[in-house]
């Protein structure tokens, strides 16, 4: 089968979980022997560099400058559509950032992984029936949803009929990983330290994590929070953390992701905190379990989906939960060890070799 992957992502994400997701299902869908190709004119993405398929990887690699979005996503929306219509696919598969659809007969599936635009609208647009993905959802011959939370929410915004939808879960990055990476080789880190990742912006309550670290000076004074990504910390995020009488030097921030510094902060962390009280999915949490992170999580959206009994959750709106969960990985050893355990059986439940499975069912149905 022809498949092409055709999105503009991998310019934009070097790492991020949507340009992960289409480049592993790319790598599986070829490893299967299925022909798959990514239609990426201009691309600035490290996986894509990396890839062990690289001759159906259509696109060349571009330095990230300024303006360099305008200029490369116009030279995308036409070099695309012609790569396309000489490949002729007998599927072509998407994100919902995407508005058209190109000039083929083929099949249109498209992913959506989370509905913060909608959710959370105020901080996109004015509008409060924002929906940005309405015209590409119109278009697609079927949706696939990361989630079952993705797929509820996106049946209540957009009254999509449930039989155009699959739910097709994520698979973890690090499951096929043995042991070729080195603490050594990224940074070493010669304190006690719980891991956060992603942007630190509202919804993801990075404030509400800091407010229930200080509570027990005991744990504040031994401890400090690594934050992977999410950029570099801000003026305003400085003024914030000064205000509550945080030491600077208690936040160490890695202002950029990569799956070498990750796979190390994993394996060294004395728990991964995902205090986000939104998520289509929440992929850190599943490749944390699979490396033996214990991982205290927030109960709300997709997040329980994931974690399933492996974690130690709490509600995203109280800093007490939270604060207790903290408490109860650092002095119940015995707790901390069986929440391990746990969370490698059900890390086993996500693979991408699953997802490529699954996604390949739904190809084969609509051709």
């Amino acid at each position: 089968m022809k498949i092409v992957f055709d999105s503009k992502i991998f310019y934009h994400q070097k790492f991020g979980g949507p340009s992960r997701y289409f480049f592993n299902l790319f790598e599986n869908l070829n490893l299967i022997n299925e022909s798959a190709y990514i239609v990426s004119p201009t691309y600035s993405n490290n996986y894509l560099k990396n890839s062990q398929f690289k001759k159906n990887i259509l696109g060349i690699n571009v330095p990230k400058i300024k303006f360099s979005n305008i200029i490369f996503t116009e030279i995308d929306k036409f070099a695309s559509k012609l790569i396309i219509k000489k490949i002729k696919p007998q599927i072509l598969h998407t994100t919902d950032y995407f508005e058209s659809k190109t000039d083929t007969n083929s099949p249109l599936v498209v992913t959506v992984h989370d509905l913060i635009h909608e959710i959370f609208f105020t901080e996109f647009a004015k509008e409060k029936d924002y929906r940005p993905k309405k015209r590409i959802l119109n278009l697609a011959d079927h949706i696939i949803c990361v989630s079952e939370n993705t797929k509820k929410d996106l049946i209540k915004f957009y009254d999509i009929d449930e039989k155009k939808i699959t739910v097709i879960y994520h698979g973890n990055s690090f499951s096929n990983i043995k042991s070729s990476f080195n603490i050594e080789s990224t940074t070493k880190l010669n304190f006690k330290y719980f891991l956060y990742i992603g942007s630190r912006k509202r919804y993801k309550n990075f404030f509400s994590l800091i407010d229930a670290f200080s509570e027990n000076r005991q744990i504040y004074n031994e401890y400090k929070i690594v934050c992977v990504g999410g950029g570099k910390l801000l003026n305003s995020e400085t003024k914030r953390l000064k205000e509550k009488n945080i030491d600077l030097n208690k936040i160490i921030i890695f202002p950029n992701n990569d799956d070498n510094l990750l796979y190390n902060l994993y394996k060294n962390a004395s728990a991964l905190i995902y205090p986000s009280s939104y998520e289509g999915f929440g992929m850190p949490v599943v490749e944390a379990m699979g490396l033996g992170c214990p991982v205290i999580c927030s109960n709300s959206s997709s997040l329980p989906e994931v974690y399933g009994n492996a974690a130690l959750s709490f509600s995203p709106n109280s800093k007490n939960e939270l604060s207790k969960a903290i408490e109860k990985i650092v002095f119940d050893q015995d707790f901390r060890k069986k929440i391990i355990e746990f969370g490698f059986i059900q890390s086993k439940k996500f693979s991408w070799e699953k997802c490529a499975k699954e996604t390949l069912s739904v190809y084969k149905k609509l051709i």
